[in-house]
């Protein structure tokens, strides 16, 4: 279960959505260059909060959904609360399709 909420507070911007999405599965920020002797260099630079992104596809009701697109259109910014964590993020895309929503979210930071 998730719940996105928005930065200031307006009695119109809270939802919960129950889904299975996990913000945990990411990849860290590494690259890989290939030497002229035939090998490689791998450079790992690590992972911040910022590197993860959320994408739910679910379904829910028309009332959530009119909530969603209202956070959407209203907001810049939400606060993303999951099973790993409080995050500052945005909502890239919002996709409402026969009762059933696609949303990509992006992280920007952990919040504390």
């Amino acid at each position: 279960m998730i719940s996105i909420n928005t930065t200031t507070s307006d009695t119109n911007g809270s939802i919960l959505i129950n889904t299975v999405a996990d913000i945990r599965d990411n990849t860290a920020r590494i690259s890989r260059t290939k030497t002229l002797d035939g090998g490689v260099v791998i450079n790992n630079s690590g992972f911040s909060a910022g590197d993860m992104t959320l994408r739910i596809s679910e379904r829910i009701s028309e009332s959530k959904a009119a909530v969603l697109w209202y956070i959407f259109q209203n907001y810049t910014s939400i606060l993303l609360s999951t099973n790993a964590g409080l995050f500052l993020a945005a909502i890239q895309s919002l996709k409402p399709n026969n009762g059933k929503m696609t949303m990509t979210i992006l992280i920007e930071s952990e919040e504390n």
